[in-house]
């Protein structure tokens, strides 16, 4: 339907819930899921209003290219105009583009998804009856098997049957990730400190090399093979909330992290403490070790700088046989290493998580 939308001359939008004199920013058309491929893969569009109106009474040919309209776009849709003029199907910014439909509804809740094969330029099967969690999920791994992209696992909300790092309703990338918080105040006593190692720069070369040797993400039999940066839980400590709250909130050391508080849905006392059995994890893209452009900078600095930023990490629970399992979290889980030296100390790995 994509390509059948793209190769139009001209796509006429009638929105039967808009005055003459109102405005399309609240339209039910712009909460449609089948809409927005309409929206991005038409080059040629005019708006018309419930009485066959031109909307606003423009005469542009062409109502993506009038700069009044074209504003009012960006607002009902989230959406920024280079794609609402320029859109090329694709995988680049997956999270975004999953962020363009996590408003939008469909009347087969499967549809969702389906809606969405175009924008991503992959050819899947539609299975009607499936689940919608299913429908998502299978449109998700491919995006992780072809492009790698790590993006699709921000995300707050309800985990899905299909694989605990996706998320079980589109719904659950409306809110984009916010600049992170600085991380709370340290408490020395309770850190687990990184010995300083002999050779600073020669430790930074290695792990350089590690992370360059890693492959992409991929998603295979079920299970997403994650490279990653690991930092083990060392202790967790639950906080008083009140009783009217739903979240549990607790506040979490790991080996070569900041300390950091999350809130979870369910108590995390339930999953077992043994050692070793949580971990907090930093997915790993190739793509965040692209050159700086200072150009004086060493690899070594680029490196050390990168990793000293704050990230998104993942919450996982180990399980029998090498595998793991993510923990939703009621929001994204901030963090940032500890110092340089526990940079250095850093645990480089590949998961299987289901």
């Amino acid at each position: 339907m994509f390509v059948w939308y793209r190769q139009s001359a001209l796509t006429i939008v009638y929105l039967s819930d808009v005055r003459d004199t109102g405005s399309f920013v609240s339209s039910e058309w712009f909460r449609r899921g089948w809409t927005l491929q309409e929206l991005l893969a038409s080059r040629t569009i005019l708006f018309y209003t419930r009485t066959w109106s031109l909307y606003r009474n423009i005469t542009s040919l062409n109502h993506k290219t009038d700069f009044a309209v074209l504003e009012e776009l960006e607002k009902a849709t989230g959406i920024g105009s280079r794609f609402l003029t320029n859109f090329s199907p694709g995988m680049e910014d997956a999270r975004s583009r999953l962020q363009w439909a996590s408003l939008r509804a469909t009347t087969r809740p499967e549809d969702i998804a389906y809606s969405l094969f175009g924008i991503f330029n992959l050819y899947l099967p539609i299975m009607y009856g499936e689940s919608a969690e299913n429908a998502l999920g299978r449109l998700l791994s491919e995006i992780v098997s072809r492009s790698g992209d790590i993006s699709v696992l921000d995300w707050v909300g309800e985990p899905s049957p299909f694989h605990s790092c996706f998320p079980a309703h589109v719904t659950s990338y409306l809110k984009l990730p916010s600049p992170l918080p600085q991380p709370i105040a340290e408490e020395p006593e309770t850190i687990l400190q990184a010995e300083q190692p002999v050779s600073p720069s020669l430790t930074l070369r290695m792990l350089y090399r590690s992370l360059t040797k890693l492959p992409l993400p991929r998603f295979l039999n079920r299970r997403l093979i994650l490279p990653c940066i690991t930092y083990r839980v060392a202790a967790i400590q639950r906080r008083k909330t009140s009783p009217s709250t739903r979240n549990y909130t607790y506040r979490i050391m790991a080996s070569g992290l900041k300390p950091l508080e999350i809130a979870l849905p369910e108590k995390l006392e339930d999953v077992t403490m043994s050692q070793g059995a949580l971990l907090l994890v930093r997915p790993w893209h190739s793509k965040l070790l692209c050159p700086f452009t200072d150009s004086h900078a060493t690899t070594e600095e680029q490196l050390l700088f990168t990793l000293e930023q704050p990230f998104n990490a993942l919450l996982l629970t180990e399980l029998p046989h090498n595998e793991y399992r993510r923990i939703a979290s009621s929001n994204l889980i901030a963090t940032q290493a500890m110092d340089p030296s526990s940079i250095l100390k850093s645990k480089v790995r590949i998961l299987d998580i289901v």
